[in-house]
């Protein structure tokens, strides 16, 4: 609403400079003639001139109004731009006021557990998203959040990955808090998979590995995350192997193929979380359960963070947390909460699993 108003200014600024810009030129030239013609009647009436010395005041007077018209002109050109000015200043003072703060505590690798404590959270227009939040994250197991859509899964996670900030409570990493955390350093050992990864154009190598010199060890690594996302058979079948080109948001690669690259390229990046965004939601019952069961290959060696509607996907979760309108309604494994949760039960028997 703001930027509108502020777009609103600019036009009818704009608008009036163009009218005042119009104004000025049409008068111009009637305006100089009306003033020589003042300025020779004075002469001759009132002080008696001669016609050099008029020549020589007439000379002067354009000179100057020369000058005064150049004035003008820059002056209706600043105008022009002052509004674009005022709103470029009042977006660097935002950006200044708002710019995100980070810790001076470094952060090498995820040791223990990641702790929400007493976690509140709500966007400008809209308080309580998330409500009171406690849970624990420990190293190396994989935690799944279900329920409803507009739950609050994907703005925990994103509190979790550091993307967001909680308006109430503390995040602590390791035991140490957000606050004091370098963030950047955090979220270099996080790895993010949505429901549509993103596939450039160009080889399975710099898909992967996002253009990285092929040094042996970086080809270590890229051989290694192909094993782990289960492509290592795929690119064997191609001519190329991984230098075969992908096409234009991955046009040659099936969508099971796609979101293995993706996970591929997550792991080649040496990550300690690995957080799974709906991963699966858009693919066909084979190719999910293919990806489910790279995703199962590397339990225990990541922390799985994963967001799920089709609960055939978390079937293997250490733990997993019930949510509905921010708050975590019922926690456990699989079947735990098959026998206690009735509304984990009820979605579990309309997806008939």
């Amino acid at each position: 609403m703001q930027l509108k108003k502020q777009i609103k200014a600019v036009e009818n600024n704009n608008t009036q400079i163009g009218y005042l810009n119009a104004k000025i030129t049409a008068l111009r030239e009637p305006i100089l003639i009306g003033v020589v013609c003042v300025v020779i009647l004075i002469q001759v009436e009132f002080l008696g001139g001669q016609l050099a010395g008029i020549m020589i005041s007439l000379l002067f007077f354009y000179r100057a109004l020369s000058g005064l018209m150049i004035f003008q002109g820059s002056y209706n050109n600043y105008l022009s731009v002052s509004g674009s000015l005022e709103n470029i200043i009042d977006f660097e003072n935002e950006l200044k006021v708002n710019k995100e703060s980070n810790g001076n505590k470094d952060f090498k690798q995820f040791k223990d557990s990641i702790i929400v404590k007493n976690v509140d959270f709500g966007y400008d227009e809209t308080d309580g998203i998330l409500k009171n939040l406690n849970l624990e994250i420990p190293k190396n197991k994989t935690i799944a959040f279900v329920g409803e859509s507009g739950s609050g899964k994907t703005t925990l996670v994103n509190l979790v990955g550091g993307l967001l900030k909680p308006k109430k409570g503390e995040i602590y990493v390791d035991g140490v808090s957000f606050e004091e955390l370098d963030l950047n350093a955090y979220q270099s050992r996080i790895g993010y998979i949505t429901q549509e990864p993103v596939i450039f154009n160009d080889s399975i190598f710099n898909n992967v590995t996002l253009w990285a010199t092929p040094t042996p060890e970086n080809i270590k690594r890229y051989e290694e995350a192909l094993q782990q996302a289960s492509l290592h058979q795929f690119i064997a079948t191609l001519s190329k192997k991984g230098e075969t080109m992908l096409g234009n948001n991955g046009i040659n690669l099936s969508g099971g193929q796609k979101q293995r690259i993706s996970i591929a390229r997550e792991l080649y990046k040496n990550i300690d979380i690995l957080i799974l965004d709906e991963a699966t939601s858009a693919l066909d019952s084979e190719t999910e359960k293919e990806i489910q069961t790279n995703i199962d290959k590397i339990k225990g060696d990541y922390t799985i963070l994963i967001i799920a509607h089709r609960l055939s996907t978390i079937k293997n979760a250490d733990k997993v947390y019930m949510m509905d309108k921010g708050e975590i309604i019922d926690e456990g494994c699989f079947n735990d909460l098959f026998e206690s949760s009735s509304h984990f039960r009820k979605i579990v028997e309309l997806q008939e699993l």
